[in-house]
């Protein structure tokens, strides 16, 4: 009798935790556990120059305005996974894509190179130049793609 006791009284307690932890939670704003993270993107000499709004498996490019100019997410082309910028204009074209830390445009020339490290993204030119870079601490390989898309000018001007 006191084993039955004593376990219904340990369920109810667990029952009761897990009531109260369900309360708290939503007393916390949904702007705490939301999405997107929100990185600048400096150029070589450390000035804000655009925005990332990185998601899960995208991320979105802003122009100093806050307007959005493109974006980079994982795309099922053919059969495989691969990270495509696209270009936010009627068309919705498609202007480069990254695959091995490299960026490429549409016709398939490198414009870019990107490399992480735990926190920051950093963007190279193919002559070895420093484009700019950004801090990514989540999802750093599609945020250092999309970094690398924005500062690349494939999206626009901001090739350095």
């Amino acid at each position: 009798m006191f084993y039955k006791k004593s376990l219904l009284t340990a369920f109810h307690g667990w029952r009761m935790r897990r009531l109260l932890l369900s309360c708290w939670l939503l007393l916390i704003p949904l702007w705490a556990f939301a999405l997107p993270l929100q990185t600048a993107i400096l150029s070589p000499s450390e000035e804000e120059v655009g925005t990332a709004l990185i998601y899960i498996d995208y991320v979105e490019l802003l122009d100093p305005s806050k307007r959005k100019i493109g974006k980079i997410a994982y795309v099922m082309r053919e059969g495989f996974f691969e990270m495509l910028l696209v270009k936010e204009d009627e068309e919705k074209s498609i202007t480069g894509r990254a695959t091995n830390r490299r960026l490429y445009n549409e016709a398939g020339d490198l414009v870019a190179l990107y490399d992480w490290t735990s926190f920051w993204v950093y963007v190279y030119s193919t002559n070895g130049k420093q484009l700019g870079k950004a801090k990514c601490i989540a999802f750093r390989g599609i945020c250092a793609a999309g970094v690398a898309g924005y500062l690349s000018g494939l999206l626009g001007p901001p090739s350095f």
